[in-house]
C-alpha cells in the first residue's frame, strides 16, 4: 500500500547522517585559506599577512561556535490533527521550525515522514529551513486519504550549519505521530435495501399455523432464503412464496464473511488491490451492523490469502485491534481471521443454523462452486459481490463476467447483491 513518493524535495542536498556532528565538504575551503595564509606570511612577511594568518587560525573556533548557538537555539513543533479519522476526511499536518537565538540560521535542514500528496503512502525527504534571526518557518498540509490502514508522519532530526558550513550537528527531534484512517460507514438508510434485502414488504401475520409470536420476521422470497423457512402467501390469490423467520432461545446466529483477496492483474490500476480491500471492508461491516440491528448474533470474520497465493502485498490495518475504535456497535461482532473462501462449509458452527453473507470483490469458478455447496435447508447464503468497475480498463467484460457469475449463483439457491465501484465513490 505504501509507495515512495515521485514528488521529492528539490532541496535534498545530502544523505541522512547517523553520526550527530560531521565536519563537512566545506572545510576545505578552510584548508586553502591556510595554505594561501603560510604562504602569504613566509613569502611577503607583511602585517596584514600575519593578521590574514591570525584570523584563518581562529576561523574554526569561531565557526564552531556559532554553530552550536544555533543548534541550541533550534526547536520543533509538530501536529498532525486527530489520530483517528475516516477515509476521505482531509487532515493538516503542521510543523514549526523555531529560531530562539537573534543570530541568523540560514543553513537549516529538516529531515520529516509525511503522507505523500496523493494519499498514498509515506516518504522521506530532507529540505532547507532558513531561519532569520527569532525567525520560524512553518510547513503545512493537507493530505485525503483514499484507502483505511496506518500512517506516519514524523520529524526526525534538524541538520544546523553554521555561516560558513564548516560544521554541521544533528539535532534529534522525535516528534512523531501515527495517522489511523478508518473505512467509511455505509449509511443504512440509503442503501439497505439494495446491498441487503433486509426490509419486509409483507406486514401482515396469518392468524392461521405457527404461533405469531414466534415469528420474528416476514419478507418477499429471495434465492438463498432457508427452505424450512419459505411459505405460500395465501393471503393473496397469486401463487407468490414468502420467507418467515421463527423466533427462539438464542436466536438466528450470522456469519459475515469479508474475503479481501482479490487479486487483479493486467488491464487494472495498480491501487485495485486496495480499493477492492476497502470496498469489501465497508460493505462486511455494513452487512454486520444490519444484521445486529436485526438483532442477530453476528460473527465477522475476514479472510486474506494473498500472500499465501504468493501475492506481495503490504498489510496496513489490524482488524482484530484497530476496528473495535471505529464504532462501538462492532465490537459485538467476533472479529477473527480465518482460513480462505474454500473453507467456507467450516465457517458456521456445528449443531447451529446460521445465515453466511459472504463479501468479496472477485469470484472464480471454485469459489462459485463452493459457495453453491455450502446452502442446505438449515443455511442462507448471500452474496455481495463488489465489481470494481472504476479500477478496470475493460469495463464492459468485467461487468459480463460478474452477470454470468452472478447468474450462476442465483441458479444454486443464492441470493446475490451487486455492487459496481461507482455506486461507493
Amino acid at each position: 500500500m505504501k509507495k515512495k513518493s515521485k514528488n521529492k524535495s528539490k532541496l535534498s542536498r545530502f544523505r541522512p547522517q547517523k553520526r550527530s556532528f560531521a565536519v563537512t565538504g566545506y572545510a576545505f575551503l578552510w584548508l586553502i585559506l591556510f595554505v594561501i595564509g603560510i604562504v602569504f606570511t613566509q613569502a611577503l612577511r607583511n602585517p596584514v599577512s600575519y593578521v590574514f594568518m591570525i584570523i584563518v587560525l581562529i576561523l574554526p573556533f569561531t565557526e564552531l561556535a556559532y554553530t552550536l548557538i544555533a543548534r541550541a537555539s533550534v526547536s520543533v513543533g509538530f501536529s498532525c490533527g486527530a489520530g483517528t479519522v475516516k477515509k476521505n476526511e482531509p487532515v493538516s499536518f503542521h510543523i514549526k521550525i523555531r529560531n530562539n537565538s537573534p543570530l541568523p540560521v540560514p543553513f537549516t535542514e529538516a529531515e520529516m515522514v509525511l503522507p505523500d500528496a496523493d494519499g498514498l503512502g509515506s516518504s522521506s525527504f530532507v529540505t532547507a529551513v532558513p531561519l532569520n534571526g527569532f525567525g520560524s518557518y512553518d510547513f503545512s498540509r493537507s493530505v485525503s486519504f483514499p484507502y483505511k490502514g496506518e500512517y506516519e508522519c514524523r520529524v526526525e532530526n534538524v541538520y544546523v550549519s553554521g555561516l560558513l558550513r564548516f560544521f554541521r550537528f544533528k539535532v534529534r527531534v522525535g516528534r512523531s505521530g501515527k495517522l489511523l484512517i478508518l473505512p467509511r460507514r455505509l449509511q443504512i438508510e440509503e442503501i439497505r435495501d439494495r446491498y441487503v434485502g433486509e426490509t419486509s414488504s409483507v406486514s401482515s401475520v396469518p392468524n392461521s399455523g405457527a404461533d405469531s409470536a414466534e415469528i420474528t420476521e416476514i419478507k418477499e422470497y429471495q434465492p438463498g432464503d432457508p427452505i424450512r423457512n419459505i411459505h405460500w402467501k395465501l393471503s393473496g390469490k397469486a401463487q407468490e412464496l414468502i420467507t418467515k423467520h421463527f423466533g427462539s432461545e438464542n436466536g438466528m446466529n450470522c456469519c459475515v464473511i469479508a474475503d479481501a483477496g482479490a487479486a487483479y492483474g493486467e488491464g487494472f490500476a495498480s491501487d485495485t488491490h486496495e480499493h477492492c480491500e476497502d470496498a469489501v471492508c465497508e460493505l462486511a461491516l455494513f452487512a454486520a451492523t444490519s444484521r445486529i440491528m436485526h438483532g442477530r448474533k453476528t460473527s465477522l470474520v475476514f479472510v486474506d490469502d494473498r500472500e499465501q497465493r504468493g501475492t506481495i502485498i503490504k498489510k496496513t490495518f489490524d482488524y482484530t485491534q484497530q476496528l473495535d475504535s471505529f464504532v462501538p456497535l462492532y465490537a459485538a461482532c467476533r472479529q477473527r481471521y480465518a482460513v480462505p473462501a474454500a473453507k467456507l462449509a467450516g465457517f458456521a458452527d456445528d449443531g447451529e443454523e446460521n445465515d453466511v453473507i459472504y463479501v468479496t470483490a472477485q469470484l472464480d469458478a471454485e469459489t462459485v462452486s463452493t459457495l453453491c455447496d455450502s446452502v442446505s435447508t438449515n443455511r442462507a447464503v448471500t452474496v455481495i459481490y463488489y465489481v470494481p468497475t472504476v479500477k478496470a480498463e475493460n469495463t464492459a467484460e468485467l461487468e459480463k463476467q460478474a452477470e454470468a457469475f452472478s447468474a450462476e449463483l442465483t441458479h444454486g439457491n443464492i441470493a446475490v447483491k451487486t455492487v459496481f465501484g461507482q455506486e461507493l465513490i
